[in-house]
C-alpha cells in the first residue's frame, strides 16, 4: 500500500488541498502549527477507505481524488463530481524498469466493489493518543457489523479475515496485544528482545479474564449469558483451560454520581504461560488455521466487542519492578507496545497506518527512537534476519504519522515529510515538502528551520536580552551609543555571562556578523 496523492475539495479547513506522498517511502511524516489541518487529512483518509469499504458514496460535500498502488495495481478513485469514477493500471517491468502501463482500465462501481478485496489496504489501523472520541465515531459502523456477525451461531470463520478493515486503536488493545505475542510459543527474537530490552517485561506470569453480563440476552451458552458465535467458542476453549470459573456479583461505581450498580462477573483464570500455550494450540487446532498473532488478536477482540469483557488483569515480570500488574505499566510503555504490536501483526499485508500524535507518552530516548523501531520491528519476516537491520523499506504497509516533536523525525529525509502551513494570501492550507533534511540538523536546527519555524531555542525572556545586546552592539558600532547605552550594554554582557553567554567572543568574526545583522535589519524597519 502506497499513497501516491491525495486530492480533497473541501473538508473541515482543507479546502483545495492536494497532498504528494513519496510511494516508495514507508513513513511519512506530517508538521505543522495546530489548526493547519494534519488531523483532519487523516480523518479524511479514514472516510475516504470506510466509504470504499461499505460500498458507498461519502458524505455529501466531501469530493476527493485518490491515487495509491497495492498488490501490483495503481487505483485511482475520484469523486470530485460527487460520482465514483474509477481507474486500475497494471505495473509492468519494461527494459528493466517497473513502469505504469498507461491504458488504465476504467471500471464501473459494481465491478470495483466486487473485486475490493485486491483494490483496498487489507487493514486501515488509526491510533489517536488524544481524548476527543471525534475519530471513534469513525469507526462504529465497523465495529457494529463485526459485532453483528460474529455472535451469529452459524458464523463462517472464514469470513473472519475480511469482516472487519478498519480498527480504531484504544488503551485496552494493550493487553490483546500482549497475549498475542506471548500465546504463541514461538516468538520472534527481535520481538522478545523489544519487550525485554526497551519494555523490560521478563515473562508472562497469569491472566484474569474478568467477564460480565451483557446488555443483551442470546439463546446460546448459559455460560456466558446466552454467547453464541465466535465469542462462544473463544470462550468456551478459554473456560475449559482456566482454573476453576468462578462467578461473582459485584458493585460497580460508573462515576463519582452513582450510587453503585451490581454487576455479573465472571472469573476466567489462566495461571502461566504454559497453560496460555495449550490454550491457543487447542483453539487454532480445531479452527484448523496454522497459530498466528492476528486471528488470536481479533478473537480477543471479540470478547470486548461483544459487551462481554470488563477487564483483562495481566500479571507480567519485570526485571526492574519485579511480577507487576500490565494496567500498573505507564501509558507510553502500553502505548508503544500496542502500536508496535500491531504493526508487527500486519506487516505482511498491504495495509495502511495512521497515527495522529503517537508519541504523546513517551519519553525522549523513545521518541528518538520511534521510526527506528518501526524500521526493525516492523520490517517484512521473510527479509531480515536476526543480523540484517538494513534500513530498505520492505514492507508493504504505509504509515502516517502527525507529530510535533523534533526529536521523532531526526533521522528522516525530507521526502519522508510534509509541512500543513497557511498560505498568506488565501489562508488555505497548503502541503510542501520541505527544503532540507531533518536528518543531521539535530533538535536545535530542526527546530530553527522552515520543519518547525522557531526564530530561536532560547526562551522568550533570554532572547530580549540577547537582542537588546546586539541593539546597543550596533549603535556602538556605528558612534552613536549613548554613555547610558554603555553602560546598559556592560550590564547586558554581564548579566548573559552568568548565564553561559560569553561576551569575550572565542571567533572574532562573531561580532561583525552580529553588527552586520543588525544593519540589514535596522535597513528593513
Amino acid at each position: 500500500m502506497r499513497i501516491d496523492y491525495v486530492y480533497i475539495e473541501e473538508f473541515k479547513n482543507l479546502r483545495k488541498v492536494r497532498v504528494d506522498l513519496d510511494k516508495t517511502q514507508m513513513n511519512t511524516v506530517l508538521l505543522g502549527q495546530n489548526a493547519t489541518g494534519k488531523s483532519n487529512f487523516l480523518e479524511a483518509l479514514i472516510i475516504i477507505f470506510k466509504h470504499l469499504d461499505l460500498e458507498e458514496d461519502p458524505p455529501h460535500g466531501f469530493n476527493y481524488k485518490i491515487q495509491y498502488q497495492i498488490r501490483g495495481k495503481q487505483v485511482s478513485v475520484d469523486f470530485s463530481t460527487g460520482k465514483y469514477i474509477f481507474h486500475v493500471a497494471n505495473r509492468a517491468v519494461i527494459n528493466g524498469e517497473e513502469v505504469w502501463l498507461s491504458d488504465a482500465k476504467s471500471m464501473t462501481k459494481v465491478d470495483f466493489f466486487s473485486q475490493k478485496g485486491s483494490f483496498l489496504p487489507k487493514y486501515i489501523f488509526t491510533y489517536y493518543s488524544g481524548l476527543s472520541d471525534r475519530l471513534d465515531k469513525l469507526f462504529w459502523k465497523h465495529q457494529q457489523r463485526f459485532y453483528t456477525e460474529i455472535k451469529k451461531p452459524d458464523f463462517d470463520k472464514t469470513k473472519l479475515d475480511d469482516l472487519r478493515r478498519l480498527f480504531y486503536v484504544k488503551q485496552i488493545h494493550s493487553f490483546f496485544v500482549l497475549l498475542a505475542f506471548f500465546a504463541l510459543r514461538n516468538i520472534e527474537k527481535k520481538t522478545s528482545d523489544f519487550l525485554l530490552n526497551i519494555l523490560g517485561i521478563e515473562d508472562l506470569e497469569s491472566v484474569l479474564f474478568v467477564l460480565k453480563k451483557p446488555s443483551w440476552s442470546g439463546k446460546g451458552d448459559d455460560r456466558f449469558w446466552g454467547a453464541e458465535g465466535l465469542v462462544q467458542e473463544f470462550l468456551s476453549e478459554l473456560w475449559n483451560f482456566s482454573l476453576a470459573p468462578i462467578y461473582y456479583s459485584q458493585t460497580i461505581y460508573p462515576d463519582f454520581r452513582s450510587k453503585g450498580i451490581k454487576q455479573e462477573q465472571l472469573y476466567l483464570y489462566i495461571t502461566g504461560k504454559e497453560k496460555l500455550h495449550q490454550f491457543s494450540e487447542k483453539y487454532f487446532r480445531d479452527l484448523k488455521i496454522e497459530p498466528n498473532n492476528t486471528d488470536l488478536f481479533k478473537a480477543l477482540e471479540s470478547t470486548y466487542i461483544s459487551e462481554l469483557l470488563e477487564e483483562v488483569r495481566v500479571r507480567v515480570r519485570k526485571k526492574v519492578d519485579g511480577k507487576v500488574i500490565f494496567k500498573e505499566l505507564s501509558e507510553g510503555e502500553q502505548q508503544l507496545l500496542t502500536v508496535i504490536g500491531l504493526l508487527i501483526f500486519t506487516r505482511e499485508e498491504e495495509s495502511l497506518i495512521l497515527l495522529d500524535e503517537p508519541d504523546t507518552h513517551l519519553n525522549p530516548i523513545w521518541k528518538y527512537d520511534y521510526l527506528h523501531f518501526l524500521k526493525t520491528l516492523v520490517k517484512s519476516k521473510q527479509a531480515t534476519n536476526e543480523n540484517n537491520d538494513s534500513e530498505e523499506e520492505d514492507t508493504s504497509t504505509q504509515i502516517i504519522i502527525n507529530t510535533h516533536d523534533p526529536l521523532v523525525i531526526g533521522s528522516m529525509d525530507k521526502s519522508q515529510v510534509r509541512i500543513f502551513q497557511k498560505d498568506k494570501e488565501t489562508g488555505h492550507t497548503v502541503v510542501i515538502e520541505p527544503d532540507v533534511n531533518p536528518k543531521g540538523l539535530g533538535v536545535a536546527g530542526i527546530l530553527t528551520s522552515e520543519l518547525f519555524g522557531l526564530k530561536t531555542i532560547v526562551d522568550r525572556e533570554t532572547n530580549g536580552l540577547l537582542e537588546e545586546r546586539n541593539i546597543l552592539m550596533y549603535k556602538q558600532s556605528i558612534g552613536e551609543l549613548t554613555d547610558d547605552g554603555q553602560k546598559r550594554l556592560k550590564e547586558l554582557f554581564e548579566e548573559l555571562s552568568q548565564m553561559g553567554f560569553n561576551h569575550n567572543f572565542k571567533d572574532p568574526l562573531y561580532s561583525d556578523y552580529i553588527i552586520e545583522r543588525m544593519k540589514k535589519r535596522q535597513s528593513t524597519l
